[in-house]
């Protein structure tokens, strides 16, 4: 186990190097990040939106950590393929021209633990790959939405958890035109109880974001190069100009052909093991079947630090199985909206 590589750049991957090498300080350590960036906190990307946030407070550390700790960063490769017969990731350059000749490096490893993919895979949705269609999933995509903010007045956002609702509402703070288009008869169903669902439904409306409720699913993105309105399973057709979508998933073709267990992501046992030796998936990228788990990009990213507690317990002979925890519903809903925002109107009944 003298060599670890880790893959990803989810706090879970900062919080991974701290353990480890307070565990042993002599292992070999390196950073391969799929986003091409300094391990970083996804769920505070929607600040750089409306200017909460500076980029630069959305890392977990600077470079210099790193360096001081003597971690290997691999940045500005991207991620070729997996031999894990050989123990070996493959690195290239990320080439625009196809005539460029790619400088290709490779990281070898006892251990792998991987947080992330590559790159991300938007969902099959008609329309999708036109202009104008984004998600907050990492860094390089909100920039990317930041850039287009100039030629857009209507943005429909899909969300799926809270950093879709912080976005939805980041674009509003910066004068956009907001939709959420929720799926089901109450917003984020899948999370919250009914009563807070109402609440965050009502203090939405209040900021001046509208909320269209059950059929909400999109179902074609219309338009001919640049999207132009969106079409719900009801019939229903919005005028927009960007659409936000939060479930999107790890694209996992990266490991085709590598003899991993792959469903929708790596199948893992409740310690975070592939059914590969020395390798481990958490995170985003990970599949539980015992407690249930999927990893998602909505995810709260306290849920990948603290399956990193477990995982590197297990490396140093303390085997242990994750847990289910709950998320903390009514912090993450108070950093958005005042308490009483969030607080249904009483009803008075006349009997």
């Amino acid at each position: 186990m003298k060599n670890i590589a880790l893959i990803g750049q989810s706090p879970a991957v900062y919080s991974a190097v701290k353990a480890l090498l307070e565990r042993d300080p002599s292992l070999g350590l390196t950073v391969i990040s799929a986003d091409g960036q300094l391990p970083y906190d996804r769920m505070l990307l929607p600040g750089l939106i409306d200017r909460s946030i500076k980029e630069k407070d959305i890392f977990c550390a600077g470079e210099d950590f790193y360096k001081e700790a003597q971690v290997q960063l691999v940045l500005n490769k991207e991620i070729s393929r997996i031999n894990f017969n050989r123990s070996r990731v493959f690195c290239a350059d990320r080439v625009v021209d196809p005539k460029a000749v790619a400088n290709k490096v490779h990281v070898d490893f006892d251990t792998l633990i991987m947080t992330d993919a590559p790159e991300v895979r938007l969902p099959p949705l008609k329309g999708v790959r036109r202009q104008g269609v984004f998600h907050i999933a990492t860094l390089t995509a909100v920039k990317s939405l930041i850039r287009y903010l100039a030629f857009t007045e209507t943005v429909v956002v899909e969300p799926l958890g809270f950093a879709g609702i912080r976005a939805a509402l980041a674009l509003k703070a910066v004068g956009k035109d907001v939709i959420i288009a929720s799926r089901q008869e109450s917003i984020l169903s899948d999370i919250l109880p009914l009563d807070r669902s109402k609440g965050l439904a009502r203090a939405l409306e209040n900021r001046g974001v509208r909320v269209m409720f059950s059929g909400g699913s999109i179902e074609d993105i219309i338009g001919e190069s640049e999207v132009k309105a969106v079409r719900f399973k009801t019939g229903k057709v919005v005028a927009c100009d960007m659409i936000v979508l939060e479930d999107v998933a790890p694209d996992m073709r990266f490991l085709n052909e590598t003899g991993i267990s792959v469903v929708d992501r790596i199948v893992t046992s409740p310690a975070g093991a592939s059914d590969i030796a020395g390798v481990y998936a958490i995170d985003v990228i990970a599949q539980i079947h015992e407690p249930k788990f999927t990893g998602g990009y909505w995810m709260n990213t306290d849920i990948g630090v603290r399956q990193i507690d477990v995982v590197v317990a297990s490396l140093f002979g303390d085997v242990r199985a994750m847990t289910k925890d709950d998320l903390d519903v009514r912090d993450i809903l108070e950093s958005f909206f005042h308490p009483q925002e969030l607080v249904l109107p009483i009803v008075e009944v006349t009997v």
